[in-house]
């Protein structure tokens, strides 16, 4: 039996298929979920609220101590374009110097990913954009505005007059051609000694899961659009092509590949201090 384990749970639909399956094969009482957006995460991992979470791929990097390990073999990646993380923008990505551009504070590995892209990859000017958090309205002033989430999966089909959709996993395809990776499964160090068999079998299960999904997502799909009924943003079609197309829960080769060179051109551009060693665990061998 699984032994209790705090999971953490993002509250969007990329996620949606593996914990609609985690709920159906694991006991309720071997976990409590704690839902919230990759940033309200990050904190529950921080402040020890949350043992286990699909996570901000860049947290590692931002705990100099090494307080963290990586679940291998799994993570929410896109192999070309992601649909629900974009930019709206009232200008062509290339013209935005001297402009101002909305950051959500749902997402840190967004953002950097927003800042690679505009800054090595259109080789805009760092000092000329001014950047503020807020989270997007259609009659916001700024001239573009970066959205995670439901929120951008529904824009991205219907994007509101006058904006242009820049689909950010696309973008780092076009200049890498390479997997992005936006979250890990990330765990707290500090629980292993109690819980490393939790952490094992959640692993396998997760593992299992994500070998089966093919044959169960088209049922997925309309469940979770009927379930939801107007909450959900997109049409039972279109969330079947998200997540067959543009999500991916496989941390392969390619996608650590480009992992590490987001890592790095992150550390180009200062938005990190070193880039991290991923701690696995249990090792990818097992």
């Amino acid at each position: 039996m699984l032994h209790h384990l705090n999971l953490g749970q993002i509250n969007y639909l990329n996620c949606q298929p593996l914990y609609h399956q985690l709920q159906e094969t694991l006991n309720d009482n071997s976990f409590t979920l704690k839902i919230g957006h990759p940033a309200q995460l990050n904190e529950g991992l921080k402040d020890g609220k949350i043992d286990i979470s699909p996570s901000s791929s860049i947290l590692p990097a931002a705990s100099p101590k090494g307080d963290y390990f990586v679940l291998p073999d799994i993570a929410i990646t896109s192999l070309t374009e992601v649909r629900s993380v974009i930019l709206l923008s009232r200008r062509p990505i290339s013209k935005l110097n001297n402009c101002g551009i909305s950051l959500t504070a749902h997402s840190l590995t967004s953002i950097f990913l927003l800042k690679i892209i505009l800054f090595r990859f259109q080789g805009l000017d760092p000092e000329s954009i001014t950047f503020t958090t807020e989270e997007f309205t259609p009659n916001q002033t700024r001239e573009a505005a970066l959205i995670i989430g439901d929120q951008a999966l529904e824009l991205y089909h219907k994007p509101p007059t006058g904006f242009k959709v820049y689909d950010l996993g696309r973008l780092w395809h076009q200049f890498t051609g390479l997997p992005f990776v936006y979250a890990l499964w990330i765990g707290r160090k500090a629980v292993l000694p109690e819980k490393s068999l939790a952490v094992i079998e959640l692993h396998q299960c997760l593992r299992k899961i994500i070998t089966e999904l093919p044959e169960k997502i088209a049922d997925l799909a309309t469940s979770t659009t009927l379930k939801r009924g107007q909450e959900t943003p997109i049409t039972p079609s279109q969330l079947l092509t998200y997540w067959r197309q543009a999500i991916s829960y496989k941390l392969d080769q390619r996608a650590l590949e480009g992992l590490d060179l987001f890592y790095q051109s992150a550390n180009d551009l200062g938005l990190i201090d070193k880039v991290p060693k991923l701690d696995f665990f249990p090792s990818p061998d097992k």
